[in-house]
């Protein structure tokens, strides 16, 4: 079946026609507009498919997916069978259920939703409301790692984690990411109070393993644990991420050393690791889906060194400071918010020397817009700002531009330039770029969705 098919187009409306809080970002992070009630009445009528294997559950600001990813590629390479769910997609539905590696098919999609439509119609009609868009496909998740089955589900959270859609789950281990300010609108205007949220994950019985660096956040995420009576390795205490060698070849990534507290059991050092992923702060991701392998090795499963080795050096998480072309260098970032934008540039820094550097940004209305374009504009030596077309939450190009000259006087060397849309922002930079220049589309999954195909 391919994505023209009527059957197809028609399954996409059942789901699209729900309320979706990816679209609308104005509701209040709280359990009127987050109902956890809802998630497992609709899982209930579907015979708790979440129940079925052994669950890794991610939450974090930052890193969570490359985590995700790099701890089922492990476990994949180890000879499980392995579900992942992610959010958002790209361009694609199907890629935020991925089986083995793969993204599902539209036909599995297709049936996958129909499997579902009658256990959403009795929860419709119930106490209980209508679900959304996002626990529908939560519940599509769930329900097609249940049926394949799988050996053991790799679950992204969506938003927060308290009151995440994912959170309906007992995890075998719930790691936690590194933690910085995103979506305070819903989740709060401090470290504490986002830390607060993510470490709503955390269930009795669940081992703890978390990345977050920050003061604030770790005493949280303590205090969770501890008062669920939950055992923690945290990164920079039992173990931590050391580089051992700086820039091999232009665009390719440092060497690093998984380091431990030769105390704690089950933990062992790991020398010589190299990422497929650009970027320091993807050592801490490494890391923490390294010590989550060796948990799972402690609790007797068979994930050998070399599968977590394989998966290290293979894996390329779409958007994640992607190159998507050479001569000029051009890479996709899906980047949106002040932290992610600070780690891309500084990769970008230490992995590039251009001859001229061009950011092509847009955003979201509900993210620190102002803030990320000041940062890059401290980097670039051209900028190109649009808005992307397939979300109604984007800032739109004018504003972007009006504030962009208003920051010239502190960067007057900059070039601010304006584009009406994706496609227009590039092909003027490449056609306007050598093959020694840099080319760099970031601020938004949005954009990435819209430019990532492109190339």
């Amino acid at each position: 079946m391919d994505r023209n098919h009527p059957e197809y187009a028609e399954a996409l409306r059942f789901l699209y026609d729900r309320l979706n809080y990816e679209k609308a970002v104005d509701r209040p992070y709280n359990q009127q507009n987050y109902r956890l009630a809802r998630m497992e009445g609709l899982l209930q009528r579907l015979g708790n498919p979440q129940r079925q294997a052994p669950v890794i559950h991610v939450a974090g600001t930052k890193g969570k997916g490359s985590v995700a990813w790099l701890a089922a590629e492990s476990l994949r390479r180890s000879g499980y069978r392995v579900g992942l769910y992610t959010s958002p997609h790209l361009q694609f539905l199907e890629e935020r259920f991925v089986v083995d590696g793969q993204p599902i098919s539209p036909e599995q999609l297709v049936r996958s939703i129909e499997s579902i439509r009658k256990a959403v119609q009795e929860t419709t009609d119930s106490s209980l409301g209508a679900p959304t868009f996002f626990e529908m496909t939560t519940a599509i998740a769930w329900e097609l790692f249940a049926k394949l089955p799988t050996d053991v589900n790799v679950i992204e959270v969506g938003l927060g984690g308290r009151l995440d859609s994912t959170n309906v789950c007992q995890s075998l281990i719930a790691v936690i990411t590194s933690i910085s300010l995103d979506h305070q609108a819903q989740l709060g205007n401090t470290i504490a109070q986002i830390a607060g949220e993510k470490a709503g994950i955390i269930k009795p019985e669940s081992f703890v393993i978390h990345g977050a660096r920050h003061p604030e956040a770790r005493e949280v995420i303590r205090e969770r644990a501890r008062t669920k009576g939950c055992r923690v390795w945290e990164l920079g205490r039992e173990f931590d991420c050391e580089v051992t060698s700086h820039r091999i070849a232009p665009g390719t990534n440092k060497r690093f050393r998984f380091r431990v507290d030769n105390s704690i059991v089950g933990l062992h050092s790991m020398d010589d690791l190299h990422l497929k992923m650009l970027g320091d702060h993807q050592a801490d991701n490494a890391a923490l889906a390294i010590a989550a392998m060796q948990k799972l090795g402690s609790l007797g499963w068979n994930v050998p060194d070399d599968a977590i080795r394989d998966a290290l050096g293979t894996t390329q998480v779409n958007s994640r400071i992607e190159v998507v072309c050479e001569r000029p260098t051009v890479i996709v970032d899906a980047a949106h918010n002040v932290a992610s934008i600070g780690s891309l540039l500084q990769t970008l820094s230490d992995h590039f020397v251009p001859r001229r550097k061009t950011v092509v940004y847009a955003s979201s209305k509900d993210k620190d817009f102002e803030a990320m374009l000041h940062r890059i504009m401290g980097y670039a030596d051209r900028m190109i700002l649009t808005q992307y077309r397939s979300n109604p939450r984007f800032v739109p190009v004018e504003r972007l531009e009006k504030l962009a000259r208003s920051y010239q006087s502190q960067f007057p060397e900059v070039q601010v330039l304006a584009a009406p849309d994706p496609d227009i922002a590039k092909s003027y930079a490449l056609t306007q770029s050598t093959e020694d220049d840099l080319i760099c589309f970031t601020g938004s999954f949005f954009l990435a969705a819209e430019i990532r195909p492109l190339f």
